[in-house]
């Protein structure tokens, strides 16, 4: 008996030490960013390369602290989880966990997990752990994910209903209309036959006067200049944080630019030294990058002053050599704060003039020297401003 049982637990043992070899997990997915309450799929590929079964596998999914995104099947992790969890810097309230099938000797299984975007978030894999083990449950292993295949996924900004018209005046010194566009009448790129609707003004008279059928001239169209933000974080922080403005101006934030890029305006985005140094993208057309840039801004530390528990207020740092090289090809900056208050020793407004600059603030407009003041709330539609 004593033999039997020996024999067993050295089968078990050497079955499990076998288990991971050749075993291999790849990790796809369609999206690489999603907005709170949309869903994405993780495809999972699991290939067994060997002529050794896998009675069971699981799927351990640790979750950030925020929990931006979570899978449909989720646990409360246990008292010995939690402080692993904890010292790892993940989620100690949720765990992510994931039941595989039986999987044959040289077989691949595919499965897929479908997460939902909660809020605001950068979310990486690079916790994932896939664990098995001999058959008989005596023995337990794990792997995580290859390194090479680690991604990162964002969860970006709400969308809320805004107007962007106050952009497009400021670019234009004009209303502009919907879309953002100018013609140029000075050059004429085609004509078309009349259709009812069209303006009178744009009609060729001088086919018109030579008995040809009614036609309106097609002019060139300009796009406007680009809009560059700075977004000032850091003021929404403080001895009395406002996290939950912050939130809401990113919201507004991100809204804005979707807009703007619908109306064919490019923009561009600076952020402040928060808990990662600041970044900085200049002009382009894809704006997913600026909304991911807007997903992974995390706030500094509080700043205490000494041995106190006095805290502080930071001063938002930007990369103002990168503004100043930009400044060229940019027709408007927006800088957004908490409130005008917080600006009176900003370097980066003594180096951008009220020239080029517009403030926008979550607190109502309060003049700031020579600068044009706009409430963030304003811009959100249904608001009073």
């Amino acid at each position: 008996m004593l033999m039997l049982v020996f024999l067993l637990g050295a089968c078990a043992r050497l079955w499990g030490a076998l288990a991971l070899r050749r075993l291999s997990l790849t990790v796809n997915s369609r999206q690489t960013g999603v907005f709170p309450g949309q869903t994405l799929t993780f495809d999972l590929r699991i290939h067994n390369d060997k002529l050794l079964p896998l009675a069971w596998m699981e799927l351990s999914f640790p979750l950030s602290p925020d929990l931006c995104m979570t899978p449909e099947e989720t646990r409360s992790p246990d008292d010995w989880e939690q402080a692993v969890l904890k010292a790892q810097g993940y989620s100690v309230r949720l765990l992510g966990e994931k039941k595989l099938p039986l999987c044959l000797w040289y077989e691949t299984l595919e499965v897929s997990s479908v997460w939902t975007a909660r809020r605001r978030g950068i979310y990486s894999i690079s916790g994932w752990r896939l664990r098995t083990g001999d058959g008989f449950g005596m023995s337990q292993v794990e792997q995580e994910v290859n390194p090479d295949d680690v991604r990162q996924f964002a969860v970006y900004p709400a969308l809320t209903s805004v107007t962007v018209e106050p952009f497009l005046r400021n670019l234009w010194n004009a209303d502009t209309g919907a879309r953002g566009v100018m013609e140029d009448v000075t050059v004429i790129r085609s004509t078309r036959d009349y259709q009812p609707g069209d303006q009178v003004r744009h009609i060729n008279w001088r086919l018109t006067a030579r008995c040809q059928p009614l036609s309106v001239n097609v002019y060139e169209d300009v796009l406007p200049r680009s809009v560059h933000f700075l977004l000032d974080g850091e003021s929404f922080g403080g001895p009395a944080p406002h996290w939950e403005e912050m939130e809401e101006t990113l919201s507004v934030l991100a809204s804005v630019l979707v807009g703007l890029s619908e109306v064919q305006v490019a923009c561009g985005l600076s952020v402040c030294r928060g808990a990662a140094p600041a970044m900085h993208r200049g002009i382009g057309e894809d704006i997913f990058p600026l909304l991911r840039m807007l997903a992974a801004w995390k706030p500094a530390p509080p700043l205490k002053e000494g041995e106190s528990s006095r805290i502080l207020r930071r001063t938002a740092a930007f990369d103002r050599h990168a503004l100043l090289e930009e400044a060229g090809r940019v027709g408007r900056f927006y800088y957004i704060a908490y409130s005008s208050e917080m600006l009176e020793q900003q370097p980066v407004l003594r180096s951008l003039d009220s020239s080029c600059m517009t403030l926008l603030t979550w607190q109502e407009e309060r003049n700031f020297g020579d600068y044009e003041v706009v409430c963030l709330r304003s811009l959100r539609k249904g608001e009073e401003s």
